[in-house]
């Protein structure tokens, strides 16, 4: 009986063990903060929510369009790439959106990533712009 009960703590322990270190946990996406569910709804209106993972404090989502957002614990975004389906400029702060369609007016985005207060945007035409907080545009390269 000893050697069952002393096998049981050891696989136990190593069944917990393996969960605390697990990289993401699949969550509902009620599990979302409203802020995040919000800001998903007014974005991809009519959009259904695939997959949501609690992963190193954040959630990554998945839409069923194919779009992937980041969103910090708070609920707001981190990162959006919008594959095919592209990133709406609705989503950016305006003055953000404003350099993007004043440097390249018919492009469209399709990913965003907030560093550092900064934004990095990618475009359709394979330019990626770097974009300060206040709307300053601090650079630009190609990226095949």
């Amino acid at each position: 009986m000893g050697k069952r009960y002393s096998l049981l703590i050891i696989v136990f322990i190593m069944l917990f063990s393996s969960a605390l270190f697990a990289d993401d946990w699949m969550v509902p996406a009620s599990a979302l903060p409203k802020k995040a569910q919000d800001f998903i709804a007014s974005a991809y209106p009519g959009v259904a929510i695939w997959k949501v993972e609690r992963d190193d404090g954040k959630f990554e989502v998945d839409l069923s369009n194919g779009v992937s957002i980041d969103f910090y614990m708070n609920g707001d975004w981190k990162s959006i790439d919008g594959e095919y389906m592209g990133v709406p400029k609705s989503v950016l702060p305006a003055n953000i959106a404003n350099v993007v369609e004043k440097t390249y007016p018919s492009s469209i985005i399709i990913e965003i990533e907030k560093e550092w207060g900064n934004y990095k945007v990618k475009l359709n035409n394979m330019m990626e712009l770097y974009i300060s907080a206040d709307g300053q545009l601090m650079g630009q390269k190609f990226d095949d």
